[in-house]
């Protein structure tokens, strides 16, 4: 554990009451597929405001739903308290929304506290064998919440997804272990109450500021500041739009710096000096639309730097794309089903129908100052793709009446199309894939498990094709009381 995260782990521990309740916690955390698609199906009902930033608030749940509604991986109440391991066989590093293993193995114990609607969080403490970041003791997934008004005030290591995909998310994903960060959460996401402001209908704002590992080849501990804004202007349509910066190094960091990134001054050597450049920046959109008369709906995301300099939202330029299709059945029958087709790609300007941006390979989740790029701990923060991939994903998920989860993948693509992305860490050079999982979630005597495998072929250009074969163990249990 380095500095930052004993200093945020230790005011975690000291905010968890020795006493607990049954109350729901402040957040849904990311991970849950099955949680994913009861929420999601609310919202297209128009029961949940918005749903596609995770970690979800849930004060914007029902009554009903807050005490029902649950992660199988993490506490969901003041009175969760137990234990949970995980092993693989060759951990797929094509992360989805789902929560699977990182690690060859990991074992740890955790707990939720929650003081009614005005302060909660989750304890989680885990141990990893031979992890490839060093860092075996992990507080991940913890954090502690305070509610000020109709805001939460955290501070801990919460796994953010940011998007509507499925198979991945171009700006913020819970691909990369999450970051030491202090956040900002808007709590309901009730209308504006004035009739100027009222047609954007429901919503949110969130924003955090993360703290960067301290050995990098760049600059040590850098900051990330993320900020997301989502709306409902139309019943099936929810639009949002997310920013995040990493900056701060020695000599550009402070005030009048943040001050540049959240002005959008980061145009190299034209608005600022190419030495008081702020930061790597990146602006995403994302909008999803569900179709009328039926279970449907388009999504579609686009991130790349911020273009014009001097305003808060410019347009992304040299961008990377994300489109999906997804269907579903009604999720109130003891049994249903989601499906989606998924397609991203994560060449900068790969898509861009504007004359003056290009195909560029090499530049996404890259950056000329920040060299070791937009990751954390050797995994990116953005799509698990990383960069000048092109996949698509046709994906399958069941629920039964058992509250078991079945999820299927196949997916087809290539990596690193260019052999141009230095900090890949898929691939170092273009490679086609194949790649098939299945997993199943439920529970068991007791016992709430994950249980997946998969196998991927590659086709690296002008090699001998190979096959990988994976599989994973998720296993936990609540302690008795």
């Amino acid at each position: 554990m380095r500095r930052a995260e004993w200093v945020l782990a230790a005011a975690v521990a000291t905010a968890t009451p020795l006493g607990a309740s049954a109350d729901a916690l402040p957040f849904l955390p990311p991970g849950d597929s099955r949680l994913r698609h009861l929420v999601q199906f609310e919202a297209d009902e128009g029961r949940v405001p918005l749903a596609s930033s995770w970690p979800l608030p849930t004060a914007d749940l029902s009554d009903d739903e807050r005490d029902s509604l649950h992660s199988y991986q993490q506490p969901g109440t003041g009175a969760d308290a137990g234990w949970f391991a995980s092993a693989a066989v060759k951990p797929d590093p094509l992360r989805t929304f789902d929560e699977t293993p990182r690690e060859k193995g990991e074992v740890g114990v955790q707990a939720g506290w929650s003081a009614g609607d005005y302060a909660g969080g989750a304890l989680r403490i885990s141990y990893a064998a031979d992890p490839k970041d060093g860092m075996h003791y992990r507080f991940d997934d913890s954090y502690a919440a305070w509610r000020l008004g109709n805001w939460w005030l955290s501070v801990g290591q919460q796994e953010r997804w940011w998007g509507p995909g499925w198979d991945g998310s171009l700006i913020l994903s819970n691909n990369a272990r999450p970051l030491p960060s202090i956040s900002i959460d808007r709590a309901r996401a009730v209308p504006f109450e004035t009739k100027w402001l009222s047609w954007l209908g429901p919503w949110r704002v969130s924003t955090f500021m993360g703290r960067f590992e301290d050995h990098r080849i760049d600059f040590p501990h850098p900051l990330l500041w993320g900020l997301r804004a989502s709306i409902r202007p139309l019943a099936p349509l929810e639009l949002s739009v997310s920013r995040t910066a990493q900056w701060c190094r020695p000599g550009v960091c402070g005030f009048h710096t943040f001050v540049d990134v959240l002005s959008g001054r980061d145009n190299r050597g034209v608005n600022v000096a190419a030495s008081q450049e702020p930061g790597n920046q990146e602006l995403a959109w994302d909008a999803r639309w569900r179709l009328p008369s039926v279970r449907a709906a388009f999504y579609y995301q686009i991130n790349g730097e911020t273009g014009e300099a001097g305003t808060v939202l410019p347009r992304p330029r040299q961008t990377t794309d994300l489109v999906g299709f997804e269907l579903w059945s009604d999720a109130r029958r003891p049994s249903s089903w989601r499906s989606f087709l998924e397609f991203a790609q994560t060449t900068c300007g790969g898509w861009s129908t504007q004359s003056t941006d290009h195909a560029v390979p090499g530049c996404a989740y890259s950056h000329e100052l920040f060299t070791g790029g937009y990751y954390f701990r050797g995994r990116v923060i953005g799509d698990s793709l990383q960069g000048d991939g092109r996949l698509l994903t046709l994906g399958v998920l069941s629920f039964d009446k058992r509250e078991r989860s079945w999820e299927f993948r196949i997916r087809h693509g290539q990596l690193n199309a260019y052999g141009a992305s230095a900090v890949n860490t898929l691939s170092r050079a273009p490679e086609g894939l194949w790649n098939l999982d299945a997993k199943v979630d439920g529970r068991w005597r007791g016992f709430i498990f994950s249980v997946g495998a998969g196998a991927d072929r590659y086709s690296p250009r002008g090699s001998a094709e190979s096959t990988n074969l994976r599989a994973f163990l998720n296993v936990g249990a609540p302690w008795s009381r």
